[in-house]
């Protein structure tokens, strides 16, 4: 997978020491690859309740700042989906 995929400035800690980047996802539709956050929740791993983003620092403050789960990826890909800070086995987002 292309580096220029995922979002190095900041990444999720994992409880097992996995390291979760940021990924950007294809949108099947626009053919656009962006960064898709949600609030999570029920039925908060769907492409309706998610939001897409382009910008690198409005990423940030939506996944750091104010709760936004963020699809997320290691490096090869072994470990991948949708994680929330202090959610889901993730300990804590490392800056």
């Amino acid at each position: 997978m292309s580096s220029e995929l995922f979002f190095y400035k900041f990444y999720l800690l994992h409880k097992d020491g996995h390291k979760l980047y940021p990924i950007r996802v294809k949108n099947l539709e626009t053919g656009k690859h962006t960064f898709r956050v949600s609030e999570g929740g029920k039925r908060g791993n769907t492409k309706d309740a998610g939001l897409e983003i382009s910008d690198e620092n409005q990423l940030s403050d939506y996944v750091l700042n104010k709760g936004f789960a963020i699809r997320a990826s290691t490096l090869d890909k072994s470990v991948k989906g949708l994680y929330k800070v202090g959610q889901r086995s993730i300990i804590k987002a490392v800056v």
